[in-house]
């Protein structure tokens, strides 16, 4: 039992950890050139644990060790399922980076040269593997998309992109030219603190999973729970937040609901 619980919280926080590169919520230097390799890794060793974990189960579950737990060989499987998914998805965008020839250019921009616009968008970065395109900007040369890190709002900068086709570039990193902007803004903190909070929520759910004895079950429960609808409706706030169109209007409306509901389920 100890063994599947910690195989499988050493893999579930590889994803979490891996989410947390892709939205940049931990610093990375020359991110161009490591990412899709440390997404890679880290599904990949992910997969292994959750196949050993699988066969594990299935050799050892007669033995009535996992009676008193939630596990089972389908419950295996679907962690599995999630595993393979990311392995899909990294691999891809592996091989299609490897392939792909990007040409990196950098941009000096001052506050009035571009404007912002956050528009929930699934295409515009011409990226297979990309979930979505938080924001873009208009400017001199096209079109600049943000997929992690961006300003608050508009400010001089210099942005360092590569170009997905002609006319339309992604923002790799970017750094502030003026003095009243603080650098780490306040949303990347937050993001951060959110991806911690995900970690924890993660372990804690299979330790309940695992009905290990010692800890409340009930207490654990009830605060995962709580914490589930709170990540789940802050993603949807940072996602939704300040973006166009009524569907986006009415699912920021829907991240706040989800959000008091947490509060509530918590004190509850």
């Amino acid at each position: 039992m100890f063994l599947v619980t910690i195989m499988t919280i050493i893999a579930c926080e590889l994803v979490v950890l891996m989410f947390a590169f892709i939205f940049q919520a931990i610093p990375l230097k020359n991110y161009t050139e490591k990412m899709s390799k440390i997404q890679l890794s880290l599904s990949i060793v992910a997969t292994l644990l959750g196949v050993f974990v699988y066969f594990y189960l299935k050799t050892n579950y007669s033995s009535g060790v996992f009676d008193k737990s939630k596990w089972d060989t389908e419950l295996a499987k679907l962690f599995i399922f999630g595993y393979c998914w990311c392995l899909v998805a990294s691999s891809l965008r592996f091989f299609y980076e490897k392939k792909a020839e990007y040409t990196e250019e950098t941009f000096r921009l001052m506050a009035d040269e571009y404007k912002i616009v956050k528009e929930f968008n699934l295409t515009m970065g011409d990226y297979m593997y990309m979930p979505n395109v938080k924001a873009y900007c208009e400017f001199g040369k096209g079109i600049m998309v943000f997929t992690g890190r961006m300003p608050e709002h508009e400010v001089d900068g210099v942005f360092k992109c590569r170009m997905l086709k002609d006319g339309i570039y992604e923002c790799l990193s970017y750094e502030v030219a003026t003095n009243d902007y603080k650098k780490i803004s306040l949303s990347n903190i937050i993001i951060s603190v959110l991806f911690i909070l995900l970690a924890i929520d993660v372990a804690l759910l299979i330790i309940w999973i695992s009905q290990i004895p010692g800890f409340n079950m009930g207490g654990i429960a009830h605060f995962v729970k709580s914490l589930s609808f709170f990540l789940f409706g802050a993603a949807l706030f940072n996602l939704y937040k300040g973006a166009k169109g009524i569907l986006a209007k009415f699912m920021f409306g829907f991240s706040i609901f989800v959000i008091i509901m947490s509060i509530i389920i918590f004190f509850k």
